[in-house]
């Protein structure tokens, strides 16, 4: 024990024993004035059980566990932050909640989501001390849509295709699924491609078995582990070039009409352009 001229008095390696109602007096030629205060000593408070560093699945739920061993004549309060931003529990209670009791600060979060990712710290405060613990949660879900889709050179046939990636959202990207749609078409069709398989580290692909003489936008689909991501803005619309038929007509027929005609029926391919001959030809 120290006293300091200043009236302070100082404790070193405090016990139990030193528990107990401390008067400081000063004095004067005037006179005297005490005043009186009560030492309480606690044992010091634990952590027992802490978050530890995570990853998971967009749209999963769990628990990050915060729960201390602490005096019984003190009084706790736990609070949470993401990336130094205290956790409103009302605001945010669709996703965020505290749970357990008054020595548990466990924080429940459900259906979580990519922007819940980050470093959570658990901060405990008690009457005479404030502690923390804190782990870092990943939170990985399908890639983000690709962007800059762009037709770089088309033929009759074939279109080669460039883009950028989107963002991996936890989990490398491992390939890529390219999409077309067209006049003729309901909705957006996968289509084959050169490479047959396009991984996740090519930002370009040769689209093959197209139609000639079509309109055509095309998109790209991000996948990684966790699934197939959101598809990129559509292309530009472009038309593929001209080409001469590869199908001729079938089952040409006729009959009918007047003296000076000849009703002819046929059946062509999709697409297909055709001349009709005449009767001397």
């Amino acid at each position: 024990i120290a006293l300091f001229p200043n009236g302070t008095l100082k404790i070193a390696n405090v016990t139990k024993r030193d528990a107990a109602s401390y008067t400081c007096t000063a004095k004067n030629r005037f006179g005297t004035a005490s005043t009186t205060g009560r030492l309480l000593i606690t044992e010091p408070t634990r952590i027992t059980m802490r978050p530890t560093n995570m990853e998971i699945i967009v749209g999963e739920s769990i628990v990050l566990p915060c729960q201390i061993a602490c005096d019984p004549a003190l009084d706790v309060s736990f609070s949470w932050a993401i990336n130094g931003q205290l956790i409103d529990f009302q605001r945010d209670r669709d996703h965020f909640e505290r749970v357990g009791g008054s020595i548990s600060g466990d924080l429940m979060i459900r259906n979580i989501q990519l922007n819940h990712g980050g470093k959570y710290v658990c901060v405990i405060d008690t009457d005479v001390e404030s502690l923390t613990t804190s782990a870092i949660l990943v939170v990985k879900g399908p890639p983000g849509p690709p962007d800059k889709v762009a037709v770089e050179e088309i033929t009759d046939s074939t279109a080669q295709l460039s883009w950028t990636p989107g963002r991996d959202n936890g989990s490398p990207i491992t390939g890529y699924i390219i999409q077309a749609r067209t006049p003729f078409t309901v909705g957006w069709q996968a289509v084959d491609t050169v490479p047959e398989v396009v991984n996740g580290n090519m930002l370009t692909a040769t689209v093959v078995g197209l139609n000639a003489w079509v309109e055509y936008e095309f998109r790209v689909v991000a996948r990684n582990i966790v699934g197939l991501g959101e598809p990129s803005p559509a292309s530009a619309k472009t038309r593929t070039e001209d080409a001469i038929p590869d199908t001729a007509p079938t089952d040409v027929g006729g009959g009918g009409g007047t003296k000076s005609e000849l009703v002819i029926t046929w059946e062509v391919s999709h697409l297909s352009h055709f001349t009709v001959l005449s009767i001397g030809e």
